[in-house]
């Protein structure tokens, strides 16, 4: 079973995609996207024309306008795009996420928003990837022949971070939980956000994390799969904030189509993905950039995996 992952998908920078051609190639079961599906704000005032935190001062109507235009962009415009999203609805394989920018803006915390802006980017995502089993929530979980996917949304309650803070409200939290119960060979979570890297993260919100973990233990076969931070990224389980829990692997696929700080230099430029291959006797991560393969971090992970799991009396 082949799972293709990746996050941040800026249009303004990109509008040619060749990209996805590559992955629609390699023909597979299901196609996640986690987060930043589009940008509504990016890069430094001098810049662009949309800089971080723009959006903030747009009335109810412009911001509805204005996302709506960029979601009709990505889903529309773009041809190879289109194409392998079609292809991925037929198949029943197309699933997705938010983060900050395509829910509001940079760094953005759903508990001090207004009603209006987050009613509006909330029916847009749902007109747009329309992939929720769990409407109108954007968390939802999909059962595949192999593995639960567990969708997560960490933007709509999340308050500022802090050691008692709450990225999750306690009903999603409740949700997760009563959805880790199940007889697949694996538990696939999938969120915007990482668990421990980047600036923004699980582990800003220390309680919210170890109750996470806390229920993680008694999960079968746990791979977090993230995004959020522009680069692929293999993180090894660990132990979290000194507590005797530890937190699953990490696979971090993130920065599809985008630049650095909205600099148009090809230098910059950033066409990564990666592609998690389950099986009942063993799995497989294979991380792609602008490159190609990137095959010894991919060989790397792939092998902590099997070390991971097979410690777990998995096979």
């Amino acid at each position: 079973m082949k799972i293709i992952f990746t996050s941040c998908t800026r249009y303004e920078a990109f509008k040619k995609q060749p990209e996805w051609n590559r992955i629609s190639d390699e023909n597979p079961d299901y196609l996640l996207l986690l987060g930043d599906n589009i940008y509504m704000d990016y890069g430094l005032k001098f810049l662009s024309k949309e800089p971080i935190g723009a959006p903030k001062k747009y009335d109810d109507k412009t911001f509805e306008t204005i996302m709506n235009k960029k979601y009709e962009n990505q889903f529309n415009r773009v041809p190879e795009f289109k194409s392998l999203v079609e292809k991925m609805r037929i198949k029943q394989g197309f699933y997705a996420v938010w983060d900050d920018h395509d829910f509001a803006w940079n760094n953005a915390k759903g508990a001090t928003m207004l009603k209006g802006k987050k009613s509006i980017s909330r029916k847009l995502f749902h007109k747009y990837l329309n992939c929720s089993t769990n409407y109108p929530h954007t968390y939802y979980h999909v059962d595949t022949k192999l593995a639960r996917l567990i969708f997560i949304d960490n933007r709509t309650d999340a308050e500022k971070k802090g050691k008692k803070s709450r990225l999750l409200s306690k009903t999603q939290l409740e949700f997760i939980k009563s959805k880790l119960k199940h007889e697949l060979k694996y538990t696939v979570l999938c969120g915007g956000l990482t668990l421990t890297e980047g600036h923004e993260n699980w582990a800003n919100y220390p309680y919210q994390l170890q109750e996470l973990c806390t229920m993680l233990k008694t999960a079968t076969n746990v791979i977090f799969l993230g995004g959020d931070i522009h680069k692929n990224k293999f993180v090894k389980s660990k132990e979290v904030s000194k507590t005797g829990l530890t937190s699953p692997i990490q696979l971090i696929s993130s920065g599809m189509q985008v630049n650095s700080i909205g600099l148009r230099i090809p230098w910059f430029n950033q066409h990564n993905w990666a592609m998690l291959e389950l099986e009942e006797t063993h799995s497989k991560v294979s991380f792609y950039n602008k490159q190609g393969l990137q095959k010894r971090k991919s060989e790397k992970a792939t092998k902590y995996m099997q070390l991971y799991f097979g410690k777990k009396d998995s096979f």
